[in-house]
Formats: C-alpha cells, sequence, structure tokens
C-alpha cells in the first residue's frame, strides 16, 4: 500500500465497499433461495404445480383453486381449447423446455405451448408471458405470467439501475475526492521541491478549512526560512567587510616585519584565513540564490576553459561530439568544473574528465586515483565543513566547503552530483547530471 497515493487508496476503498455490499447482496439472496421451498426453477415448478391441483380438483370446485394461485404477476384460468388469439413466442423457448420437462416427469404427453396473446406485446407490461398447458379432463390451464414481482421503473430491474447508480455514485465520489485531495498533492509537491531550492515555492490555498489553514502555514514558513537565511548572508557580509578590514591591516603589518620564517607562516595563516572566508561568503550567497538564470551555457566549452587554467597538472579530457547545452550561467557551471577539478588534483596524481549524454542529461564525470571517500562518509560529505579525513588527506586540504557549494548550485538549477567510489578499489568518481536544454535534448549523438 506504501505505492498508492491518497487517491488511489481512497479509490480503492470506495471500490472494496461497493464489492462488499453487492457480495452481502448476494449471499443474502442465496441464503434466502435456499431456506424457499421453490427449486430454481420457481415459475416452472409453480405451474406444474397448479396443474396438478387442478387436474385433482372437481371443477366445480377449480375457483378455489384458482383464487388461491392468482397472485401479483401470476394469473390462472381454463378454458376449454387453445385460445384463437395465442401466439407461440420463440423467444422464450429455454422457459418453454424446462416447463416441458417438468410436465414431462408429471404427466407425458401434455401440451405445453409457452408465448404471448394477442395485445399483450403491445400493453404496457412488455414482460407478459402465456402458458398453455393440457389438463387431465381435456381442457387447458391457461398461465398469465408478468415481470410485476420483479421491482422496475422504466421497464428496467431496479437491482440493476440499484447497482448502475451504485457505481455511478462511486465514480461521483472519487472524482470529488480527487478534487478535495489536489490541493494537498500540491503541496506535498511543493514541500518536495522546498528540499532542493531556497526560493519559497507558494501553494495556492485552496480546499477544506484544514487543508487552507495547513498550506497558509507552510507558505509562512517558507517565507520565514527565505527571511532567515538572507538575514544570514547579510550578517555574514557584515562580519566579513570587518574582518577583511583587519586581516588587510594585520597583511601590511606582516610585510613590515623583517623576513623569517615565522613571518612566511604568519603569512600563510592570513591567506588561509581569507580563503576560509571568501568560501563561507561565497556558500552563504549561493544558499539564498534565488534569481532564474536564463544564460545557455556549453558544459563542454565550460570543461575545456577551466582545465586550460589548470597548469603541470596530469588530466585528460574528453567531450561528447555534440554540443551538450545547459540553462545555467558559464561561471556558476565554472565554478562547479573548478572545484570538482581541485579535489581530484588535491586528493589524486591523475585526474579524468569527459562529458557525455545519458539518459536525456548533461553529464560531467570527473576520476581521480586518490584514497577515495570512506563509504559511510558517502552520505554525509556534502554537509557544509565536512572534511573526509584521514582518507583524503595528504597534508593538506581545503575548507570543508566545496562539495557543499557544487551541492547548492546544482540544485538551483535542477541538477545533481552522485560521489561514488571507483570499481578499481581506488580513487574517487563524480557525476554531474544536468537538465539539457530542448534544442540540445533532440540532438542524438
Amino acid at each position: 500500500m506504501g505505492r498508492f497515493g491518497i487517491l488511489s487508496r481512497i479509490a480503492l476503498i470506495v471500490t472494496a465497499a461497493l464489492f462488499l455490499g453487492q457480495m452481502v447482496v448476494l449471499l443474502a439472496f442465496l441464503w434466502q433461495s435456499g431456506r424457499s421451498p421453490l427449486p430454481p426453477y420457481a415459475i416452472a415448478d409453480r405451474v406444474v404445480a397448479v396443474v396438478r391441483l387442478l387436474d385433482e380438483t372437481l371443477p366445480q370446485a377449480r375457483q378455489q383453486v384458482l383464487d388461491v394461485a392468482n397472485a401479483q404477476g401470476f394469473g390462472v384460468t381454463y378454458a376449454a381449447g387453445i385460445p384463437a388469439d395465442f401466439k407461440d413466442n420463440l423467444s422464450i423457448s429455454r422457459l418453454r423446455v424446462v416447463t416441458q420437462a417438468k410436465m414431462e416427469e408429471y404427466a407425458p404427453g401434455r401440451i405445453v405451448r409457452t408465448g404471448t396473446r394477442l395485445g399483450e406485446a403491445d400493453s404496457r407490461d412488455a414482460f407478459t408471458i402465456t402458458f398453455v398447458i393440457g389438463l387431465k379432463s381435456g381442457e387447458v390451464a391457461i398461465f398469465t405470467i408478468s415481470d410485476e414481482t420483479t421491482l422496475r421503473i422504466w421497464n428496467v430491474p431496479i437491482g440493476f439501475l440499484g447497482g448502475l447508480s451504485g457505481i455511478v455514485v462511486a465514480l461521483l465520489a472519487v472524482l470529488a475526492v480527487a478534487r478535495e485531495t489536489r490541493p494537498l498533492t500540491e503541496l506535498a509537491r511543493s514541500i518536495d521541491e522546498l528540499g532542493n531550492r531556497v526560493e519559497p515555492v507558494p501553494v495556492k490555498e485552496r480546499g477544506a478549512r484544514e487543508l487552507r489553514t495547513l498550506i497558509r502555514a507552510i507558505n509562512n514558513m517558507q517565507t520565514r526560512i527565505l527571511a532567515l537565511l538572507t538575514n544570514r548572508t547579510l550578517f555574514l557580509g557584515a562580519v566579513s567587510h570587518d574582518l577583511k578590514t583587519y586581516l588587510t591591516r594585520f597583511r601590511l603589518r606582516l610585510e613590515m616585519m623583517p623576513a623569517g620564517p615565522h613571518r612566511d607562516r604568519a603569512v600563510l595563516d592570513v591567506e588561509a584565513m581569507e580563503h576560509l572566508l571568501n568560501d563561507v561568503l561565497l556558500f552563504a550567497s549561493e544558499s539564498t540564490n534565488t534569481e532564474t538564470s536564463e544564460e545557455i551555457t556549453d558544459i563542454n566549452e565550460a570543461l575545456l576553459y577551466c582545465a586550460s587554467g589548470l597548469e603541470d597538472v596530469s588530466v585528460d579530457l574528453s567531450t561528447a561530439p555534440k554540443a551538450l547545452t545547459v540553462r545555467m550561467p558559464r561561471s556558476a557551471l565554472c565554478r562547479v568544473i573548478d572545484n570538482l577539478l581541485s579535489n581530484g588534483v588535491r586528493y589524486g596524481n591523475h585526474v579524468r574528465a569527459y562529458t557525455e549524454r545519458r539518459d536525456g542529461f548533461a553529464c560531467l564525470v570527473f576520476e581521480d586515483d586518490g584514497p577515495g571517500i570512506a563509504e559511510e562518509d558517502l552520505s554525509i560529505v556534502f554537509e557544509p565543513f565536512f572534511r573526509g579525513e584521514p582518507s583524503r588527506n595528504r597534508g593538506h586540504g581545503g575548507t570543508g566547503l566545496g562539495l557543499s557549494i557544487v551541492k547548492q548550485i546544482l540544485d538551483a538549477h535542477g541538477g545533481r552530483v552522485v560521489l561514488s567510489n571507483r570499481d578499481s578499489g581506488r580513487g574517487l568518481r563524480a557525476m554531474v547530471f544536468l537538465p539539457l536544454t530542448p534544442a540540445s535534448a533532440t540532438v542524438t549523438d
């Protein structure tokens, strides 16, 4: 049941309820039929029973039998012979065969005719059947059986109408439930999108009162989350401005100090602090970037451009034969490529980078020959300030924000990044997937 949505579950519940209702009616009918003295072919048995009574009753007493036998939908008279207006009806031959078989058991050779009498077919009751059965006295009993025992509306059995109306009502109920649950579906979709982006995904308030209240609360929550992230960025920007001012002064004073190992180490510390501060600001700004870019970038060109800036580094490059364009600013894509390339260069001796079209996405693949990442760390490596020590440390490392920045940039543009250890047992594989633009998606390599 976990695979079914709320609408499917309600539809299954309604269908099961209708099925159980029909089963209860069927079982009740079968139980009542089992308790009834009449066998399944009740009409034929009743006709034979009345004939038997008429055969065994004196002519002057037959009226009493007729009074008892006549009931709603079942009329009996007798005459000297077959009425002149009687006409056989082959469409009810099955009922004639059943009745004749019953009569053969009682009195073989008797007349058994089924049909209609003139005028009956044009009457308001089009379900009237006439039986003509021979009596022992040489006369015939005339049975007029109509379908009045089955309640009908517009000449359709009420049971059929009840079942049909139940199905129609069930379908209307499912449609009504679908209409009522549509806002809930949209709300679930917006919350799922909110997990991959920062900007609010407002949902139109509609539906039941409780649902409108829930949608309003979530819309307000999205606005508050964006406000908190924006305030955090403003705070970091203000702090960084002051810190950079002091770091610049500190750097100038260090430059005026006599040369020596202590001054060199202090300069390296200042540079590391500046690098860390820049990464923190970049992470914060990307987390609150709500602009939707319409810029088109070819990932083949971006990869070649970024790799051209790496000198004295062993990097193998290969690109797809056709352009792979994505809707993403060139600067953001280059930032992603630079971070992943620098990771491969930092932790390995050789990096292989290539592009390809895969499952309708533009795919960037980076493979290094470094130590890889522990399997238990693959799920948390994108957390801010996480560093895969000691497996990827060769005496130096970054700030732990590179992969977090990569993930935030890709999330903002509908992409994703997947990390895995290489099958060779050494090295890391980073795969970036970005949706192709419509023009590029229709091109086949």
